[in-house]
């Protein structure tokens, strides 16, 4: 998932960078508040998703003694950093620059000028839109899931912000452009205003949408139901089980899942798969309780290491039907 990610985020950040000179190149030769309030939206845009590929960057450093799980959740702090970003530097100044506009309108000089710098920024914005939304759809095939879900479910934040905020430049480039030929049709000042706010509105619900998917997974998030279901099933089918005192399942990171669980082995049948013809034969041919003690030592420690090598196998399986599950702890209840 990171690959994709990570081409989907350098992908926007080009674009953005492109695309945000152009806006106030725009700008300066129009005066329009659609246009600063588009490039305003780029540069947060630019600057968001240079947090997300820092994140990507520091999220693949490998686990060390402060940090033995890794730094993998590192994705989702900047993804948060990032999406605060879009809320108060993309939705905030863009909303306060509209009703000032509203309230303090200028003559503005459209022209050719600002055609041909919407239609540069339609077309590097969808082009980011669709290397994005290739990537995303490779991931929700790998994972067997449809497009749709993928998205809806937050299963990749990183790749969810950078599909929202390359579709809102899209939405917003349009709206911009709806407002100005409004603008020029009627000669009202106030649509070129009111883009302004629409496109800082815009902002605000992919912002809050993006904050609540990365604080899901910052207070780690439960993996989901199915293959929680899954690896329950793995554990109870094994004979030596009787029960699950207690299972959790989360998300340590992106592809990466920590299982933990409290099992009750049988203790019988755990010792009929190691007892062997010889160790009836030294029971039967205990002679005093020295001896017989000295053999149950022996034996219990056996039952013991048979425990431990029963959890591995079913460790084994677990990571086996669920690739994901870097970090499996089974414990005797």
């Amino acid at each position: 998932m990171s690959g994709s990610s990570t081409t989907s985020v350098i992908a926007g950040v080009s674009a953005n960078v492109l695309v945000t000179i152009a806006k106030f190149v725009g700008w300066g030769f129009t005066g329009s508040s659609a246009l600063l309030s588009e490039a305003i939206h780029s540069v947060a845009d630019t600057s968001n998703q240079a947090l997300l590929l820092l994140g990507l960057k520091r999220s693949q450093r490998p686990a060390d003694a402060h940090h033995p799980f890794g730094y993998g959740r590192d994705r989702f702090f900047w993804g948060l950093v990032s999406a605060l970003g879009i809320f108060f530097v993309g939705a905030g100044v863009t909303i306060m620059h509209g009703i000032e506009a509203l309230l303090d309108p200028h003559h503005v000089d459209y022209g050719p000028v600002t055609w041909i710098v919407l239609s540069i920024a339609l077309v590097l914005e969808g082009a980011a839109l669709a290397v994005a939304l290739r990537g995303v759809a490779h991931d929700a095939k790998k994972a067997g899931m449809s497009l749709r879900r993928y998205i809806t479910e937050g299963k990749d934040p990183t790749a969810l912000a950078v599909i929202l905020e390359d579709g809102a430049a899209v939405l917003g480039v349009l709206i911009a452009a709806v407002c100005i030929i409004l603008a020029e049709v009627t000669g009202e000042l106030f649509w070129d205003g009111l883009a302004s706010i629409l496109i800082g509105v815009l902002l605000a619900f992919v912002a809050i949408f993006l904050i609540a998917k990365n604080r899901a997974y910052l207070i780690t998030k439960a993996i989901d139901d199915d293959i929680a279901v899954k690896v329950r099933a793995i554990i109870e089918g094994d004979d030596a089980v009787e029960s699950i005192s207690s299972f959790t399942g989360t998300v340590q990171a992106m592809g990466s899942y920590r299982i933990a669980a409290d099992i009750d082995f049988d203790g019988s049948r755990i010792a009929e798969k190691i007892l062997t013809p010889e160790d009836l034969a030294a029971v039967r041919g205990a002679t005093d309780d020295a001896a017989l003690t000295a053999w149950l030592g022996t034996f219990a420690e056996r039952v013991i290491d048979g425990v431990g090598d029963e959890a591995d196998e079913i460790e084994a399986r677990i990571r086996a039907a669920v690739p994901e599950a870097q970090y499996v702890d089974l414990e005797q209840d």
